[in-house]
């Protein structure tokens, strides 16, 4: 006997398939604005032979009233921690020094080398300067002149008003200055030396009292 016919069975249609919805676009992170240009801090300048010099003088005149246990204050050396008067009418001491005989004492710390059995000092920068610091603070100025030979331990000092006494003047470079003899200055090698300091303004009393 003939096989009879299969039944085919009908193509079912095929379910459309929706397209992909497209991925929602993220956000573009915003770029963060440049950065503000920082203005250029200025280099400060490097200290001139004579300020390194000078600075050396008041590191060594620290360093012996430490090791001599003496009362003392340091005055801070930055312009911007003083008054518009120092900077160009007063002179700004290094150092203010308690004296028990003399009282309290400004002193400036001073890195020069004798010539000629001679020290050195501005007159218009320096000495016109600490006579007006003696009038405004009431405070009596003094010079005191490091001895490199004695690597710092002996000192050379003598008073603005002692400068002004027995200085001659000279004309240089930088303007006039004064030549003082060393004979004039008194040697401070310790704290038993600063005694000298009250008979060294004596002279100059003596010409008061005399009329001089």
């Amino acid at each position: 006997m003939p096989t009879p016919p299969q039944a085919i069975a009908p193509i079912q249609p095929q379910a459309s398939i929706p397209p992909a919805s497209p991925a929602p676009a993220q956000p573009s992170t915003p770029t963060p604005p440049p950065a503000a240009a920082q203005p250029s801090v200025p280099a400060k300048p490097a200290p001139s032979a004579a300020e390194k010099k000078g600075h050396e003088g008041e590191k060594a005149l620290n360093a012996w009233f430490q090791q001599h246990k003496l009362a003392y204050v340091g005055i801070c050396q930055n312009k911007n921690s003083f008054a518009t008067l120092f900077h160009g009418t007063a002179k700004r001491p290094d150092f203010l020094l308690l004296l028990p005989s003399l009282g309290m004492i400004a002193i400036d710390a001073k890195n020069y080398t004798p010539s000629r059995g001679e020290l050195t000092l501005s007159l218009e920068e320096e000495l016109k300067k600490a006579l007006t610091f003696e009038r405004l603070f009431r405070l009596p100025l003094w010079y005191a002149y490091c001895d490199k030979g004695n690597m710092g331990q002996n000192w050379y000092w003598i008073s603005a008003l002692k400068a002004l006494e027995v200085g001659e003047v000279r004309d240089g470079s930088n303007g006039q200055f004064l030549a003082i003899k060393m004979e004039h200055f008194e040697t401070i090698a310790s704290p038993k030396d600063l005694a000298k300091l009250y008979t060294h303004t004596l002279p100059s009393l003596e010409k008061v009292a005399a009329g001089v």
